[in-house]
């Protein structure tokens, strides 16, 4: 049987590591794959969290690898918004199917 506090930890994982991919995925993962396909970095926007960035690509990088390239043509703003969207069906499927 788990502690009310180790229920708590359990619960709260569901929420934190589909935000933790979501920052490593912009922070990590999308400019590594940027700089490996020779992508063009474009940032826009001056607001408090910073400015959108993505990435563009030569159409032969784009023939070649398009799957790759569609991902980081999403800006991080997109990125993010996914990321909360998930965060949210997990919330809402969390609430109904908990017993």
């Amino acid at each position: 049987m788990t502690t009310l506090r180790r229920k708590a930890l359990i619960d709260s994982l569901w929420y934190v590591l589909p935000l933790a991919v979501g920052v490593l995925l912009n922070a990590v993962v999308r400019p590594a794959m940027a700089e490996r396909l020779d992508g063009e970095m474009i940032r826009r926007g001056a607001s408090v969290r910073g400015p959108d960035t993505w990435w563009t690509f030569d159409a032969a990088t784009r023939a070649a690898h398009p799957w790759q390239t569609g991902f980081l043509e999403m800006s991080h703003g997109a990125v993010a918004l996914v990321t909360l969207a998930v965060i949210a069906v997990l919330f809402v499927w969390r609430w109904f199917a908990r017993p």
